[in-house]
């Protein structure tokens, strides 16, 4: 008989309401044998209410032992940093971290668990804005842009906001398996979770806010001719500079090579011609510029570790009948 899950919530003035209320509510979809599958709870240093810094005020309890608990969840918010300079939160953290399953991080709150100690030489991530600023923190540890979550050992790290319900919903597949999580996520009418390695944002959205003129239009090129063959030489000629200099303003500007970025690109276009489910794996990859499926499966492997058939199964938007 599968038990009931204890999840606590670290609450603070200010927080992030999403990331809170978002994998509160997955987890309270997760239903079984007609009994709840989780168990939230909100807790803060005095306890009482706490308002969000969009002006939502819940009440939450004292923070207590967490003895028995499942997990242990930080979420994030503008005050999150002035919160984690705060040395009593920090050794609540560092005292609970051997009494949970797990401890998990959304968005900033990952500032948490760098203050406590928890992220050393581990893979860990955050919202993208705050990438730089989190590796800085922890130079030992190394934060992945791209992720929209991440484990590493019992220590669960996830991206901004939204990102917490891809999170909770892998937690659900974890606890209970996958026909429960496939189910919270229908009736929460979102897609069935993300893959953790799936990026926070495309490279054209990345490309859009350049300062580099001719490095925003031979992006716009890339993504306009995925199927064509994409050299360095080509693309410097597109945009009157030498393939030497192109390549050294195109890294300096996007932090990914050419051929990285037209990799990524093909793979993120590949990705959404297979939520269409038109095409074929074979026609797909064509149509981005890769030469064969094994080459995509490869591409799929690296940056979303799953195969596109895969990928197309659990994303494919089927029509409305």
């Amino acid at each position: 008989m599968q038990q009931i899950k204890k999840v606590a919530f670290i609450c603070f003035p200010g927080f992030q309401a999403l990331d809170l209320v978002g994998p509160m509510e997955v987890f309270s979809l997760a239903v079984f044998a007609g009994k709840p599958g989780y168990e939230c709870h909100l807790l803060s240093e005095q306890g009482g209410l706490v308002t969000s810094i969009s002006g939502m005020t819940l009440t939450t309890k004292k923070l207590i032992s967490l003895e028995g608990f499942d997990s242990l969840i930080l979420i994030g918010g503008q005050q999150v940093k002035q919160f984690g300079q705060q040395q009593y939160l920090i050794q609540y953290i560092q005292e609970q971290q051997s009494r949970v399953k797990r401890i998990v991080s959304i968005c900033t709150g990952a500032f948490l668990l760098a203050r406590a100690g928890l992220l050393a030489h581990k893979k860990i991530t955050t919202h993208w804005s705050c990438i730089e600023e989190l590796q800085a923190l922890i130079p030992s540890a190394e934060v992945i842009e791209d992720a929209i979550y991440i484990k590493s050992g019992n220590i669960y790290t996830s991206a901004g906001i939204s990102a917490g319900m891809d999170l909770a919903l892998s937690l659900i597949e974890e606890d209970h398996g996958k026909v429960l999580s496939l189910a919270v996520a229908r009736e929460l009418v979102i897609f069935y979770h993300r893959p953790g390695g799936q990026k926070q944002f495309s490279e054209l959205l990345l490309a859009q806010s350049l300062s580099n003129d001719k490095i925003t239009l031979a992006c716009s090129y890339i993504h306009e001719n995925l199927s064509a063959d994409l050299t360095v030489d080509l693309l410097a000629e597109r945009v009157n500079m030498s393939p030497r200099n192109f390549s050294r303003q195109f890294t300096e500007q996007l932090r990914l090579s050419p051929g990285k970025y037209v990799q990524k690109s093909r793979v993120d276009r590949a990705k959404h011609l297979l939520e269409q489910g038109q095409l074929s794996i074979t026609q797909v990859a064509g149509k981005v510029g890769i030469n064969s499926i094994a080459v995509l499966n490869r591409l799929f492997k690296k940056h979303l570790g799953i195969r596109p058939n895969d990928y197309k199964q659990r994303f494919y938007k089927a029509p409305n009948n």
